[in-house]
C-alpha cells in the first residue's frame, strides 16, 4: 500500500496539537526539537497526516505579509518514514499556499540535510539567500521576513515562485 492510498490530511486544533509533540521528538534535537514544540503551539496552521486515524506526520505553515508563505517544519514518525508521506505534506501546504494566492513560498532546511533538500528541489524550491531576497524586496523587508522566518545560521533558505 502507498501513502496516497491510506493517508488523510486534516488541520489541527491548536487545543489537539500538544498530542503531535511526539512526532517532533522522533524528527528533531536540540534547538530544532524546542522550537518545533514552541512553534507547533502558536503557528497559524497545522496539518496532520493521519492514517489509519493516528498522526503520522505534521506540516507547520504560516504566511509572511500576506503573499508569502513559509513551510516551517514538515516531520513524519520513524515507523512511517520513506512512504511519500513528507511530499504528501509538502504537496498539500503547496495547494493551500496556491488557494491563498501566495506569490512565493520560502523554507529552510539544515545545511547537508540531504533529504529535505531533495524534498523541497522536487517541489521547484531552489537556494536562494538575504542579498537575492532583498533585490527585490529590499534590506529592511527583508530583515523582517528573516526575523519571522528565523533562518539561523547553517541553515539554507529555499524558495518557490507560486505561479
Amino acid at each position: 500500500m502507498t501513502a496516497k492510498d491510506d493517508i488523510v490530511i486534516i488541520d489541527v486544533p491548536t487545543r489537539e496539537r500538544a498530542s503531535l509533540g511526539w512526532i517532533l521528538e522522533e524528527s528533531f534535537e536540540g534547538w530544532y526539537l524546542l522550537h518545533s514544540k514552541k512553534t507547533l503551539r502558536d503557528i497559524e496552521v497545522v496539518r496532520a497526516a493521519m492514517s489509519s486515524g493516528k498522526p503520522v506526520g505534521l506540516v507547520m505553515l504560516k504566511t509572511l505579509e500576506g503573499s508569502t508563505g513559509y513551510v516551517y517544519y514538515i516531520a513524519v514518525a520513524k515507523a512511517h518514514r520513506k512512504r511519500g508521506i513528507a511530499k504528501l505534506l509538502l504537496e498539500d501546504a503547496l495547494r493551500r499556499f496556491r488557494v491563498s494566492r501566495m506569490k512565493e513560498v520560502f523554507a529552510s532546511v539544515e545545511k547537508n540535510n540531504r533529504p529535505s533538500e531533495a524534498l523541497f528541489a522536487s517541489e521547484g524550491f531552489a537556494p536562494t539567500s538575504f542579498s537575492e531576497v532583498s533585490k527585490r524586496r529590499g534590506n529592511l523587508h527583508t530583515l523582517n521576513m528573516y526575523r519571522e522566518m528565523l533562518v539561523v545560521p547553517g541553515e539554507v533558505l529555499l524558495r518557490k515562485a507560486m505561479a
